[in-house]
């Protein structure tokens, strides 16, 4: 009987090495220190996490939420479907996939009254923008792939922040696209506000669930926002809905609908089929 335990244990670790070394494979990452461009400020380097594609056609850089940082080298539930656009078996194209950690907290969690003022605030700021262009300068030449911009919940504020300067310093065109997914209602409506009163033309991806129960997210709202600059005109933009997926007992602003929980496939399918169609100049 001891004998026996002992085969099945060893063939347990046997397993359990073959799955994590294929883990590790199918999401292995470099992690990448971009130095903060003000070298006389001593600041920190931007610490990335870069998942490379094969003969990818662009490269998304993501931006989380809440406090802006990236949790478990970026290897989570959330980012799954993004990073599986990575692997050479998912379509005929892949797309590299940067995640992006914030040196600085970008929330102020408590403060509920100025939660979302305090974020835009904390997001456009001048040091959190500089880190953002020298990550888009510092891929753009390294892959010289095109850019997208892909911001959730909180992290589309950065999009937003980031979309500003870029139009104030008439350099737009260091980004190809833009993926806005479940951001506050706040930032949906300057998003909207900044395509219709600036010449900004570039493939842009709204996602947001049906069933979304975050309170900064009001689906019907964020529909007519976005609808209203695909039918101006102003942009090839889209919205994907989500539909599949569960609720949570957890805050449905970290979990459940608002973090697509057990909607995964349906969000890779859905933003690979419609990456796939997008041309980026």
């Amino acid at each position: 009987m001891i004998k026996y335990i002992r085969i099945v244990y060893k063939y347990f670790i046997f397993l359990s090495f073959i799955f994590f070394s294929s883990q590790n494979i199918l999401f292995s990452y470099e992690q990448i220190q971009i130095e903060y461009p003000d070298k006389s400020s001593n600041l920190s380097a931007t610490t990335t996490y870069y998942f490379k594609g094969v003969n990818s056609k662009a490269l998304i850089i993501y931006f989380p939420g809440g406090d802006g940082k990236v949790y478990r080298n970026c290897n989570l539930r959330f980012t799954d479907p993004f990073i599986k656009l990575t692997e050479k078996n998912s379509s005929d194209s892949t797309y590299d996939f940067v995640c992006f950690n914030s040196d600085k907290t970008l929330d102020t969690p408590g403060q509920w009254d100025n939660y979302h003022t305090n974020s835009y605030i904390l997001r456009s700021d001048k040091e959190h923008i500089q880190r953002i262009e020298s990550a888009i300068n510092y891929f753009k030449s390294k892959t010289n792939l095109p850019i997208i911009l892909f911001g959730h919940s909180n992290g589309g504020v950065s999009v937003l922040t980031t979309l500003e300067y870029l139009v104030r310093e008439n350099k737009v065109n260091l980004i190809n696209g833009i993926i806005v997914s479940e951001t506050n209602d706040r930032a949906a409506n300057k998003i909207k506000n900044l395509f219709f009163q600036s010449k900004i033309n570039i493939p842009s991806i709204f996602i947001l669930h049906e069933k979304t129960r975050c309170i900064s997210v009001n689906f019907k709202n964020q529909i007519a926002e976005f609808d209203s600059i695909i039918q101006a005109k102003k942009s090839p933009a889209v919205i994907l809905t989500i539909q599949s997926g569960g609720d949570s007992t957890g805050n449905p602003c970290y979990s459940g609908y608002h973090m697509f929980e057990g909607a995964e496939s349906e969000v890779f399918e859905k933003v690979q089929t419609q990456l796939n169609k997008t041309k980026f100049k």
